[in-house]
């Protein structure tokens, strides 16, 4: 768990695991998977939760899987959004208020290695991840997606601040782990829109040449010609080939 990224990794791992079964795990089945990581039941509320965001149904686990059962099956993805903003707005309500004086002493605490106050942590600052949040949410990723990241990343940061008296800014660090996987998630996503955005243009490109030089010469051009016309490589333009499912037509050499 010392591993932000192998835990994603994981966590990842198991959403398609869930997946090879209809979307659906049950709760014994993701004890079994996290067993290693030596989690505590509030860390383990957290991954059923990054389940149920990526719409895997965790059988007897929490209340949002029967909200979402009540609304039908298959509602549309903006209505799932909604549903599940309004439900855990609803739920961070309910938590009991932390003040001022009970958080610097929980941090006192988490750094001094008291880990039984972790979660308490941890719920003191779910609402400071939503803030959080919104401040990154016109960046292509949707608002649940940055919240439950958050979350995860929160508990990280939790786990790590933990028996470390050297922290002398509890609440700014928390929030340094935070923004920054929300600061990575829009980066892939955007890196993620580049590379589709990529492989279209290029596509297209090579498509529009074999046209090109089909209504010129008469034939189809070789992958000799058509890497000398687009300047592309010989390896690359057969990929965009095979990815183009028949759609672009190459002459022999």
């Amino acid at each position: 768990m010392r591993d932000q990224n192998e835990f994603m990794r994981q966590m990842l791992d198991l959403v398609e695991f869930a997946k090879t079964n209809e979307n659906r795990i049950t709760k014994e089945q993701v004890d079994d998977f996290c067993q290693d990581m030596k989690l505590q039941k509030s860390q383990l509320k957290l991954v059923y939760e990054f389940l149920e965001e990526h719409h895997i149904e965790v059988e007897g686990v929490t209340a949002k899987e029967t909200f979402q059962a009540k609304e039908g099956k298959n509602p549309s993805m903006s209505t799932k959004d909604s549903q599940y903003l309004t439900v855990y707005r609803r739920e961070l309500r309910e938590l009991e208020p932390c003040s001022d004086e009970e958080r610097q002493l929980l941090y006192e605490r988490l750094l001094a290695g008291e880990a039984e106050v972790s979660h308490r942590v941890v719920e003191s600052h779910l609402q400071r991840v939503v803030t959080l949040a919104a401040k990154y949410k016109n960046r292509g990723v949707p608002l649940e997606d940055l919240i439950q990241e958050g979350n995860l990343s929160l508990l990280l940061a939790v786990e790590e601040l933990c028996g470390n008296p050297e922290i002398s800014d509890v609440k700014k660090e928390l929030d340094r782990y935070v923004k920054a996987r929300m600061i990575e998630l829009a980066d892939e996503q955007m890196a993620s829109k580049g590379m589709e955005n990529s492989i279209v243009a290029k596509t297209n490109l090579i498509h529009e040449a074999t046209k090109v030089l089909a209504e010129e010469w008469g034939r189809l051009a070789t992958l000799e010609e058509l890497a000398d016309y687009t300047k592309m490589p010989e390896e690359e333009i057969s990929m965009y080939v095979d990815l183009a499912l028949d759609e672009i037509h190459i002459g022999a050499e």
